[in-house]
């Protein structure tokens, strides 16, 4: 007797048929067992060889302690991570070092999908044995038992590095595409902006060229007619003078007796206290003409992209005479400014940038209900190295937070329709920033006020580039 195999027993009396049958059944089975594992082998290889042709990344692992036992894998698992299939089969998931610990949480993710039947999915950049590294988006599975227990784990994923590429390909062009279109419609704002400031600065410069002619003239008329009184006041004095010094007779007395008269009936000694007075006042109206024509012409300076060196403090002065009407109803306006150097810049362009802050801060103190008894304007100038601090405060309406990320975005606007058209504060941010190496910033408080900070580089744009 074989120790393991099953005794065949037959009758003492059996026929030589009857003694054979039981051998044949059993090499029958033998054969039908040998057919079903030909066919269970075929349809593994043919398994086998389906998922080695697959892209896909397919992995079966089974729990064990301290770690899961990789029991599968197909031919590009083992190749993209840099080994041969039977160096991955029957060790620990942690060969695969990217597969597990890689990221924190994968450990406690994978348990508790795990517990909970669900499907893990995840991205992760993963290294190679070579040390080289790809992107892998994969999938972790459990397979149950009948009694509800965890047997084996299924590993999905995919090398996703070219995929995750064109994506951020596409997104680089998307992005591309808005910061062109933005610059698009900044440029389209500036040209306008530049047409519009070209046609009112020769409007302004002729305006300011007519007016300077007359106010002349008017300037001339009353320093003569000032000192020609002067003249008169003289001559008054020396006949009133002769009057008084002519002998006493009756004709005299007469003649001083008119002359008193007319003196008092014309008000002589009134017209001599008010009428320098009124000289004083309409010179210092035709100063402030001139001022202001003055201001206009600087104002009105002609559109050039070239810089060159400028007083900013002369230049805000001028700014406020110009911009007068929008605030000295609204506000007082307080200067603080401080010794500065020439500036290398286009002045037209920040006498835009300083029209446009002024404004907008008479506008913000309109807006809180303010008046000129209870609403302030500060503009400061500072040096702080090689740059010039320009500053402008109002105690306005101020901004809410939500909407300073977008005080330069080209036709933001919270003000009503026909007072502000969003494009100020765009210019602006152009004007400081891109056309003079400086800088921007804003503070502010709603209901207390809003503060803009210029800095400029004092050598000029093409001095900041080659710092």
């Amino acid at each position: 007797m074989t120790a393991g195999r099953p005794l065949i027993t037959l009758p003492l009396n059996a026929t030589a048929e009857e003694s054979e049958a039981p051998l044949v059944r059993l090499r029958e089975e033998v054969a039908s067992l040998r057919a079903q594992n030909q066919t269970l082998h075929e349809q593994l290889t043919l398994r086998d060889q389906a998922l080695d042709a697959t892209p896909t990344f397919f992995l079966i692992t089974e729990p064990a302690v301290p770690e899961p036992i990789i029991v599968y894998c197909n031919k590009i698992v083992a190749e993209e991570h840099g080994y041969r299939r039977d160096e991955l089969i029957g060790r620990g998931i942690s060969t695969l070092t990217q597969w597990v610990g890689h990221e924190p949480s994968y450990v406690s993710d994978v348990n508790a999908a795990l517990r909970a039947g669900r499907t893990l999915r995840f991205e992760s950049e993963v290294r190679r044995r070579d040390g080289s590294k790809f992107w892998l988006g994969m999938s972790v599975r459990p397979i149950f038992n009948a009694a509800g227990r965890v047997t084996h784990t299924v590993a999905v994923g995919a090398d996703i590095s070219a995929k995750l590429e064109e994506s951020r390909t596409k997104q680089d062009l998307q992005n591309k595409l808005v910061e062109e279109m933005k610059e698009r419609a900044r440029v389209v704002i500036e040209l306008q902006l530049a047409q519009k400031l070209e046609s009112v600065g020769r409007l302004a410069a002729g305006i300011a060229h007519e007016i300077n002619t007359p106010i002349q003239y008017v300037g001339d008329g009353v320093y003569f007619l000032r000192s020609v009184y002067e003249d008169f006041t003289r001559l008054l004095d020396s006949w009133r003078g002769a009057a008084d010094a002519l002998p006493e007779n009756a004709a005299n007395d007469t003649l001083r007796s008119e002359f008193a008269d007319s003196w008092a009936k014309y008000d002589v000694d009134f017209l001599r206290a008010e009428i320098p007075k009124a000289f004083e006042r309409t010179a210092d109206g035709v100063q402030r003409v001139t001022n202001i024509v003055k201001a206009m012409k600087e104002f009105a300076h002609p559109d050039s992209n070239e810089q060159s060196p400028d007083d900013l403090n002369q230049a805000i002065k001028m700014t406020l005479l110009v911009a007068s009407n929008e605030y000295k109803y609204l506000a007082t306006v307080s200067t603080e400014f401080a010794e500065l150097p020439v500036v290398v810049c286009n002045i037209g362009e920040l006498n835009q940038v300083f029209l446009n802050l002024i404004v907008n801060a008479a506008h913000a103190i309109h807006d809180a209900g303010r008046d000129a008894s209870t609403g302030e304007i500060i503009i400061s100038t500072a040096v702080d190295g090689d740059m010039v601090v320009i500053r402008v405060r109002d105690n306005g309406c101020g901004i809410p937070a939500n909407n300073l990320s977008k005080l330069y975005d080209p036709f933001f606007t919270t003000k009503e329709v026909g007072r502000g058209t969003g494009q100020g504060l765009a210019i602006t941010h152009s004007i400081v920033v891109d056309k003079h190496g400086g800088q921007i910033g804003v503070g502010s408080s709603v209901g207390i006020g809003t503060e803009f900070t210029l800095r400029l580089p004092i050598e000029g744009r093409a001095a900041k580039a080659l710092a």
